[in-house]
């Protein structure tokens, strides 16, 4: 059975090599058409906004700047960047599973993203993308990138009108079949009042609880670790008891540990969603400024790393240990 390395490795000289050439190719000449764009059209833009006297002039180099910018430099990045998801990407997910499925212009519906529980907050923005599908063992699994947003509009002194966003969460959204009917909902969220107040903190979670609207109440559990990095909401105390078994809670103590990231956890009908905060771009190409020649296997190996996202959480959570079975 080959080795990760040996798996790159052969892929990186057998497949790859040739696409990273045409994608470094596709690169340039973004670079190059950016460059024209600046030095030609932007210029002739402003000399026509400076130089109209009447706003329909003024409406016409406008457009004329937005039209440059869209077919000449636009659509080359868009078509950079799908061609590195596509060749790049999708022979990667083979590699780490022949049968995961990835659709880069798809990703967790937000109708999933709130079924979770995790977030409260009203949803004015919603994007993802980057959906993987597939199984590991019994386990069927999905994750994607998410972007959710709320607005605020403010007002000034003048009477105008600013509207801001907000981010709810942006990262890695991952749902995964625990193989059981959950009858409460069960929430694990990050616990910033513990470990910033120590005793006083597990006082203030039961305060804070009783003023989120989120259903069920605070499960004070005997890890002090687990209850230090964790607060936890169930709407079933004896269930979300049974879920959080002693060595799940270790597990999910090391998996946090091994990310360095945000972690927030439910377990709601039958499904365990985890939200992974970051604000890394996963699966996106290299920036087009990128010094230096094609990518290295070495560039690779950290994609497929990311790749192995999926397979790493079922297997450190031990989530195809079918302990459970539904009804």
């Amino acid at each position: 059975m080959p080795t990760d390395t040996q798996t790159l490795t052969n892929l990186y000289a057998t497949e790859l090599q040739p696409i990273l050439g045409k994608l470094e190719q596709r690169r340039k000449q973004v670079c190059q058409r950016v460059i024209i764009f600046v030095a030609v059209f932007l210029p002739a833009t402003l000399g026509l906004i400076v130089l109209t006297p009447h706003w329909t002039e003024l409406l016409f180099a406008l457009v004329f700047g937005l039209i440059a910018w869209r077919f000449f430099v636009n659509a080359a990045l868009k078509e950079y960047r799908s061609f590195f998801k596509s060749e790049v990407i999708t022979r990667l997910a083979y590699a780490v599973d022949p049968d995961l499925i990835y659709v880069q212009d798809h990703g967790i519906d937000r109708a999933a993203f709130r079924d979770s529980g995790i977030y409260r907050q009203g949803i004015d923005r919603y994007a993802a993308a980057d959906l993987f599908r597939g199984y590991v063992g019994a386990t069927a699994f999905r994750f994607s990138e998410v972007h959710a947003e709320y607005k605020t509009v403010t007002t000034d002194s003048k009477g105008r009108q600013n509207t801001h966003w907000h981010t709810i969460f942006r990262g890695i959204f991952f749902i995964a079949d625990f193989n059981k009917h959950f009858y409460g909902q069960t929430f694990v969220l990050p616990d910033k009042a513990e470990r910033a107040f120590g005793g006083f903190g597990r006082m203030l979670q039961d305060w804070v609880s009783k003023l989120d609207d989120r259903p069920g109440d605070l499960v004070h559990l005997e890890d002090p670790e687990f209850e230090q990095a964790f607060a936890v909401v169930s709407t079933d105390q004896v269930e979300a008891r049974y879920i959080l078994s002693t060595s799940l809670m270790q597990r999910l103590l090391s998996f946090r540990a091994q990310l360095g990231m945000p972690v927030a956890i439910s377990f709601v009908n039958s499904n365990m969603y985890i939200a992974i905060s970051t604000r890394k771009n996963y699966f996106e190409p290299p920036s087009i400024w990128r010094m230096g020649s094609e990518l290295t296997q070495d560039d690779i190996a950290s994609y497929f790393e990311d790749l192995r996202l999926a397979e790493d959480i079922v297997a450190d959570l031990k989530l195809n240990t079918r302990i459970w079975s539904k009804q």
